[in-house]
């Protein structure tokens, strides 16, 4: 009963499609019985001890390079069985489409022409064969091939293309439009109207395009290829109805790759005057799309996104929550509901939601910041920090997001009140990188802090605070926080004239946004002795209530 088995299981494996079975022995069929049970490995092992006691087995081999992930190692695999069994078809055609796959167009040809010799009607030969001549750029060649498949099966939609995209790929534009014409006079085929449609739309021929996509639809009106070429000719000629007429079914139609469909939105709603100017029109093709498919993650993430930027926020974030929850390994809608949620301003429903999310991806740094984040704004400062340090860890030494993380850290503890520490991670945040204007400026204001008056004697660590600053307003001397920092510095440092200069210069970079600044600089003007002007400013600064 075993041994019978074995036979069903070669006569299956070589039914049709496979090389032609001989007698083999029980170590051969051992091995084909683990190859079609899946057992790649001990297959192979088996195999290969097939081939060292019966280097004869031209089957063996060809098995064996079925196996191999090397193309190399399979095609010398083959070529032993193709020297063993010249005349078998399997073998041969196995070994032309590893040469194709390596590249070797040349070595693939001469097997597939002295294969058609002996195969003169297998036509999907001359398929192969006319791609290797259009690789090669043998032009005349696969014409020739174009020709004899011809005279085997007779003209196609599939022929007609390969024909003219030989014809056009030798730069000869009229006649492969010719030959199409010609062609489709003879058939009606659509896909032949839509090739004549496209190329008189390249050529703005708009009407002569017009004309073939209709006849394209009235011999198949659910073509998509006609229905979303003829929308986009109405679009080059601005007529706006039409074009939301025929691109609506297109949108609709379920049986559309949903990623074609979400690619082309996503292509529509970056074009924002576009999108601006025929916002309900706008918002049904949206509203086609995820109708066509609501299960699609891509056209789910781009419907939310699409949704919040109309305003319609609890829409969207009912969507993308829905999202998240149906779809937890996809990463882009699993963070996408956080930062829904982040702009929104509804951060304890951020951190919230990335709670959930960080389970599904454990350690993710762009959770842990959205969730740091949320938790900063909500005053949770201990939990800010412990998902800083956790961000801290899972980034690269020497990092922009290592970086990041010591300089949030230092921020942290300062608002905590612990001032020793919070210098200790903008010193290791400076040493990532010595010149980062966020850091310096924290720092240099941080340590002007100690200082609430003037003083006679510059300390040194208030020079240290200086030289940071300076580097700050050097970087971006545009910056009205970064140059209130300096300023405030040398007014602490006695040297208010030149503090005032920097102050206008604030302003003028919109220092009198800030009731900080305002402050800071009618202080200056107070020490110069021009108490009126300091007045006005301190008056700017209260009704900022800063």
């Amino acid at each position: 009963m075993k041994k019978l088995r074995y036979i069903i299981l070669i006569a299956l494996a070589f039914a049709g499609a496979q090389p032609v079975a001989k007698a083999q022995s029980e170590a051969f069929l051992e091995a084909i019985r683990l190859y079609y049970s899946n057992n790649v490995r001990a297959a192979f092992n088996q195999f290969k001890r097939v081939v060292d006691t019966e280097p004869d087995n031209d089957a063996a081999y060809y098995y064996i390079s079925t196996m191999l992930r090397d193309t190399t190692a399979a095609a010398e695999n083959l070529r032993k069985a193709v020297e063993l069994d010249p005349d078998n078809y399997w073998y041969n055609y196995a070994l032309a489409q590893n040469y194709m796959s390596q590249g070797k167009h040349e070595m693939a040809a001469e097997i597939i022409e002295k294969l058609l010799t002996d195969h003169p009607k297998k036509t999907s030969l001359y398929s192969d064969l006319i791609g290797i001549y259009n690789a090669t750029r043998q032009y005349d060649k696969a014409l020739e091939a174009i020709d004899k498949v011809e005279s085997v099966v007779g003209q196609s939609d599939a022929l007609a293309t390969i024909r003219t995209d030989v014809l056009l790929a030798q730069n000869k534009p009229q006649e492969a439009y010719d030959y199409m014409l010609g062609y489709y006079e003879q058939t009606h085929s659509p896909r032949a109207a839509c090739f004549l449609a496209q190329y008189n739309a390249a050529a703005f021929n708009n009407q002569e395009a017009l004309r073939f996509y209709d006849e394209a639809l009235e011999v198949n009106p659910f073509d998509t290829e006609a229905r979303y070429g003829k929308a986009h000719v109405h679009r080059a000629m601005g007529q706006y109805d039409q074009y939301f007429e025929n691109i609506n079914p297109f949108l609709a139609n379920p049986d559309i790759m949903p990623k074609a469909k979400s690619d082309y939105m996503a292509d529509v709603l970056s074009q924002q005057q576009f999108v601006y100017t025929f916002a309900p029109q706008v918002d049904t093709m949206m509203m086609n799309l995820y109708a066509s498919a609501p299960a699609d993650s891509s056209v789910c993430a781009l419907t939310s996104t699409y949704l919040y930027q109309r305003g319609r926020v609890d829409d969207a974030l009912a969507l993308a929550q829905l999202n998240a929850d149906t779809y937890p390994e996809s990463y882009n809608l699993n963070f996408t509901y956080p930062l829904m949620r982040y702009y929104s301003g509804d951060y304890a429903g951020v951190t919230s939601s990335a709670t959930v999310a960080l389970q599904r991806f454990p350690n993710d740094y762009d959770l842990l910041q959205l969730r740091a984040s949320s938790f900063w704004q909500l005053g949770e400062f201990e939990s800010a920090i412990e998902d800083y340090k956790t961000s801290l860890a899972v980034s690269p030494k020497g990092s922009e997001k290592q970086l990041r993380c010591y300089s949030a850290l230092g921020d942290l503890y300062h608002t905590t009140g612990n001032q020793k520490t919070a210098f200790g991670y903008y010193d290791k945040a400076l040493k990532v990188d010595a010149g980062y204007a966020p850091v310096l400026n924290n720092y240099a204001y941080y340590i002007s802090e100690r200082y609430p008056e003037p003083v006679k004697k510059v300390p040194k660590d208030l020079r240290k605070a200086l030289q940071m600053s300076r580097t700050t307003i050097e970087k971006e001397p545009d910056n009205a926080t970064y140059l209130d920092t300096y300023a405030w510095i040398l007014h602490l440092m006695g040297q208010d004239l030149e503090a005032k200069a920097h102050f206008k210069h604030a302003m003028i970079h919109g220092g009198k946004e800030s009731g900080v600044i305002l402050r800071h600089y009618a202080t200056v003007l107070k020490a110069l002795g021009e108490n009126d002007l300091a007045g006005v400013y301190s008056a700017q600064a209260a009704r900022l209530g800063e």
